[in-house]
């Protein structure tokens, strides 16, 4: 969207590769891994909107940094989740 900051668009294979991480991460957890894509399920299927999306990986991945700083990938600029917890706001 026009004045949210551009930077190169990310790929299939960098949506694979960070979908394998988080199965990776959540292997002993599966009902978090489960919930990591009902909620993509759901925005592809327009259940649920951009913010919304983004708040609820924003709550499913508290305290994982690496994770949040991943999903900043498919997210536009200005929209960028900030790894920073003070910065943090999960509702």
């Amino acid at each position: 969207m026009a004045g949210e900051g551009s930077k190169p668009k990310a790929t299939i294979d960098d949506a694979y590769a960070y979908i394998r991480t988080v199965k990776d991460r959540f292997q002993n957890d599966r009902e978090k891994y489960d919930d990591f894509l009902v909620i993509m399920n759901n925005f592809k299927a327009r259940r649920i909107d951009r913010d919304g999306c983004i708040q609820d990986v924003r709550r499913l991945f508290k305290g994982n940094r690496d994770l949040i700083s991943g999903f900043n990938v498919f997210l536009p600029k200005a929209l960028e989740t900030t790894t920073d917890l003070w910065n943090l706001k999960i509702r």
